[in-house]
């Protein structure tokens, strides 16, 4: 299964509070300019092929890039809920591996949080 959508069904599964919506790959064009919801997409980024041996590869480390757009009327702590975010990922066997800093679109008026992880899969 692609990395992005176990890392989509992790936080659903979690019920996770404060985040309204969750996706893969791109938003719908529905909710770009939406501004009364928190919404997090999921998109792959770099893999890379390792446990390397005999010309071949036995492992892949899959990495997510995991983006937040908050709501503009956000009633809660954002460092504490991007915190409990990344601890429900390196609970369930995910690595946070790099954070970004917040930013602010002068456009939508919205905080956007980033931060990547990452999971090891060994092939058969």
């Amino acid at each position: 299964m692609l990395a992005v959508i176990e890392a989509k069904q992790l936080i659903e599964s979690a019920s996770f509070t404060g985040i309204n919506d969750v996706y893969t790959v791109n938003l719908p064009e529905e909710v770009v300019s939406n501004t009364d919801k928190t919404i997090v997409l999921i998109t792959e980024a770099k893999p890379e092929l390792t446990t390397l041996g005999n010309n071949d590869f036995y492992g892949i480390k899959r990495l997510c890039e995991v983006q937040i757009f908050y709501k503009l009327k956000v009633d809660f702590n954002i460092e504490d809920f991007e915190i409990r975010l990344m601890k429900l990922f390196t609970k369930n066997h995910w690595s946070v591996v790099d954070i970004r800093e917040r930013t602010f679109d002068p456009d939508t008026q919205q905080i956007t949080g980033v931060f990547y992880v990452s999971q090891d899969k060994i092939l058969n």
